[in-house]
């Protein structure tokens, strides 16, 4: 059995995005998610002062990422089972470009994620705990976010109908039971993923990946460009990104 790779401080290639590739039609517990993260030590350096160590490339590579994220688009976890499947959908949601995420634990105190699925993806997430579907609906929709449950009902609409002219959260629950009926109750709607074999249905982690690849690409198609945060958000996720990245790299150096 071969040693498994350290995590690396980036995900993907260290090429910028091509907005082209974005826009137009080319185009865990909580001890799990947060607390293996390193707090910054007292004499730690600014952003700023890492930021003037990297090269060009990678300084490329953090402002396209951080250009390209979506906050007008998230997803809701409502008491998934396989913690696997969490972890499988914070990896796609972040690499799709959506910068958060809304988990709901099947128990209290049940571990939602798992690391070596997630390869890290979900420190670059705004990770947010919510005590129940139905609570996490309630706010989502009390800040402006239609609610849309992947669900079978009869009035389900088709994912490819889902608006891209506004700010929407796709909703996936239990493997077994789905969303609770007091979380539908509390969505806009209910979307489904047609079929075409003998499979009644897609893994959850699979279904998320095809209806948030699509709805995030309609809906930079809608802003004509990559991401939807302003500049001060951005330069604040530059420089969160730039902090822990250093940190991931310090730890990945210890350890060899």
């Amino acid at each position: 059995m071969s040693h498994r790779r350290p995590p690396r401080p980036w995900i993907g290639s260290t090429r910028p995005v091509d907005p082209a590739e974005l826009v137009g039609p080319g185009g865990l517990t909580e001890e799990v998610l947060r607390g293996d993260e390193p707090d910054p030590a007292p004499e730690e350096p600014s952003a700023a002062f890492y930021w003037s160590l990297l090269s060009d490339e990678r300084r490329a590579r953090i402002q396209s990422v951080v250009d390209a994220r979506l906050q007008s688009i998230t997803v809701v976890l409502d008491r998934l089972l396989d913690p696997h499947n969490t972890a499988a959908i914070l990896r796609t949601a972040e690499g799709l470009g959506v910068a958060r995420a809304h988990v709901v634990a099947h128990r209290a105190g049940d571990a939602i994620a798992h690391r070596r699925v997630t390869q890290d993806a979900h420190k670059w997430l705004e990770v947010e705990p919510r005590a129940s579907g139905a609570g996490a609906v309630e706010a989502l929709r009390s800040s402006g976010f239609e609610v849309w449950a992947g669900h079978l009902t009869p009035d389900a609409r088709l994912y490819t109908e889902l608006p891209a002219d506004r700010a929407v959260a796709l909703l996936f629950g239990n493997e077994h039971e789905g969303p609770a009926p007091e979380t539908l109750a509390a969505c806009t709607g209910t979307f489904r993923i047609p079929m075409a074999g003998f499979t009644q249905s897609f893994n959850v982690s699979v279904a998320a990946a095809i209806a948030l690849a699509h709805l995030t690409a309609a809906r930079r198609r809608y802003l004509r460009q990559p991401g939807d945060l302003s500049e001060e958000a951005r330069v604040l996720l530059r420089d969160r990104f730039t902090l822990l990245a250093a940190r991931l790299a310090r730890r990945v150096k210890s350890r060899r």
